[in-house]
């Protein structure tokens, strides 16, 4: 396990898929648990908490499974504490969907008896340099800076409702900060390479890997009986962070999506939803991103300046937050490297 010490933490990076909302702490609970089936809940943070990334609850026969533990270690003992208030049963299993770090900085908080399963990816990511390089360490260099931005935005605003939202936000930072002085990263105890398949009383869960998407090593959790699918951030609500994407081959993991007999999908970010329209409106959003992106890089035009040229407006329909031509550098840098061989196998 890796330990870090960090001074100030804000949650925040921009024009991907992870976006963590900051409230004032309150007592309000951290997650609000609704049941999709019979046992099978979405876990999905309230603001009270920046909790990161959603999870799925599994309530079996004996035991519980959790899908993802979270942005912190105080997140992750928040859901212990709060999924009490569903079921009095002990959590045995933690399946993490990916390696970043909005989705297992709570895995030390589950106690040494729990199985924590993912892909060997995962792991090797894990227990590699993931504090040293990449989106966390990135995010933790610039972060100093914006929470003084922050302050001093707070303090120069004259609109009362947005300078109240933005002092609300510098107390909930820092105590997410003071949650990750002491992180311990925590890899998967137990891998896997391509699929595993549990049996808990008479509920059939499928731990599936499909190839290269979001990361070298999402795992997609499948319910066969009850027609659920947990998705990480394979396929999300709207458009998954491309950080560590591989948008070439991401449109034929998904495709092995479309085989399986689900209903509800739990996504890793944002609400649940039905059906399998979704996959198909994210497949030709990537399809379109490389196709672009890759025109541009043969030009050998500079990643900044591709952004901006790249127009993926024609897939506003889906998503409505797309207004205008140009998409976010770190997508654009990512293409670039997995084009010229760069990127982790």
């Amino acid at each position: 396990m890796t330990r870090i010490r960090l001074g100030f933490v804000m949650a925040l990076i921009a024009g991907g898929g992870l976006m963590f909302q900051a409230q004032a702490p309150t007592a309000q609970k951290a997650y609000k648990f609704t049941e999709i089936v019979p046992g099978v809940y979405s876990a999905i943070g309230t603001g009270a908490m920046n909790v990161g990334s959603n999870s799925a609850v599994i309530v079996n026969r004996d035991e519980v499974m959790i899908v993802d533990s979270h942005i912190s270690p105080e997140s992750g003992r928040a859901m212990l504490q709060e999924l009490k208030a569903i079921t009095d049963k002990p959590v045995r299993v933690l399946v993490n969907t990916h390696f970043h770090y909005d989705h297992t900085n709570g895995n030390q908080a589950f106690p040494s008896g729990v199985d924590i399963i993912g892909h060997e990816f995962t792991r090797r990511k894990l227990t590699g340099d993931i504090l040293e390089k990449g989106m966390f360490a990135d995010l933790v260099n610039g972060l100093p800076k914006q929470l003084e931005d922050l302050q001093a935005r707070a303090a120069s605003e004259a609109d009362p409702a947005v300078k109240a939202r933005l002092a609300q936000q510098v107390p909930v930072q820092a105590a997410f900060a003071n949650s990750l002085k002491d992180l311990k990263v925590t890899p998967p105890t137990v891998t896997l390479t391509d699929q595993m398949t549990l049996y808990r009383g008479d509920r059939e869960i499928r731990l599936l890997y499909l190839g290269h998407g979001h990361t070298g090593g999402d795992i997609v959790v499948y319910l066969p009986k009850e027609k659920v699918l947990c998705t990480g951030d394979l396929l999300v609500h709207d458009i998954a962070n491309l950080i560590d994407g591989y948008v070439n081959e991401w449109p034929d993991a998904l495709e092995k999506l479309k085989p399986l007999d689900f209903v509800d999908v739990i996504p890793g970010h944002g609400d649940p939803f039905k059906g399998k329209e979704r996959i198909d409106w994210f497949q030709a959003y990537l399809r379109d991103l490389w196709r672009q992106g890759t025109a541009l890089h043969e030009q050998k035009v500079p990643p900044a300046d591709a952004a901006k040229r790249i127009d993926m407006t024609a897939h506003q329909a889906h998503y409505p937050g797309i207004t205008t031509p140009g998409v976010n550098v770190p997508a654009v840098l990512r293409m670039f490297e997995v084009m010229d061989g760069r990127a982790d196998r």
